[in-house]
C-alpha cells in the first residue's frame, strides 16, 4: 500500500519514514461490521480510521495472510504461484500485538472446516470406530463367548449355558409368556436363530 504510511496500532513504527520496505500495509475493510472488528481488535480509546489509516502485516495470524495463488489446470493438475504482494482473507482481523499488554494479543480460532471436509473427517472416523470394534468384539472361541459375551447380554435375555453350547432368549410375559426371540451359540461359534 503507500509507502512512509504508518501503521495505526499503538507502539508499532512500520514503514515509519520508509525503514521497513518489506512490510505489508492494509487499509480497514469497507464493510462496517469488519471495520468496526478491526477496531475493536486494535484497542484504542476513541480511535475512528481515517479512510487512509493502515495495519501492517505483522499484526495478522499466518492464517489470515495469502501468500500463494492455486489454479487447477485443464489437466487436473494444480500450479502455485507466489504472490509479491501478500494480501488477507476475507475473514482477517488483527490479532497480534507484541508492544502491548499480552492479555490484548490472541491467536485466532482456526477456521471452519467445509461441509466436504467434515464428511470426509466423519466417514474417517466411522471407519476407525468400525475397525477398532471388529478388532475388540471379535470372538475366538467359545470359552470367551462364555465369559465376556454372554455378560454382556444383561439380564433382559435368560440363558442355558452347557460345554457345547450356550443358548439364550427373551421372553414376553405381557400377555402369554412366550418366546420373542433365541440364539444358540455352539461350541464351533456356529449360530442358529
Amino acid at each position: 500500500m503507500g509507502k512512509g504510511r504508518k501503521c495505526c496500532v499503538l507502539g508499532c513504527n512500520s514503514h515509519y519514514n520508509n525503514t521497513d520496505n518489506d512490510v505489508s500495509l492494509f487499509t480497514f475493510p469497507k464493510d462496517a461490521k469488519r471495520k468496526n472488528q478491526w477496531v475493536k481488535s486494535i484497542n484504542r480509546a476513541d480511535f475512528i480510521p481515517s479512510s487512509t489509516a493502515i495495519v501492517c502485516i505483522k499484526h495478522f495470524s499466518s492464517q489470515f495472510i495469502i501468500k500463494e495463488d492455486r489454479v487447477v489446470r485443464h489437466d487436473g493438475r494444480e500450479l502455485v504461484i507466489s504472490r509479491k504482494i501478500w494480501k488477507l482473507t476475507n475473514d482477517a482481523y488483527p490479532s497480534i500485538f507484541p508492544n502491548q499488554p499480552s492479555y490484548i494479543s490472541h491467536e485466532p480460532s482456526t477456521s471452519r472446516k467445509s461441509p466436504s471436509e467434515w464428511i470426509t473427517a466423519l466417514k474417517l472416523r466411522d471407519e476407525q470406530n468400525f475397525e477398532e470394534w471388529c478388532t475388540n468384539d471379535t470372538v475366538n472361541s467359545f470359552e470367551i463367548f462364555q465369559e465376556t459375551y454372554a455378560k454382556k447380554l444383561g439380564e433382559v435375555w435368560l440363558n442355558i449355558r452347557t460345554d457345547n453350547f450356550f443358548l439364550c432368549y427373551r421372553l414376553d410375559i405381557n400377555q402369554c409368556h412366550s418366546i420373542v426371540i433365541s440364539m444358540k451359540i455352539c461350541k464351533d461359534l456356529y449360530l442358529y436363530l
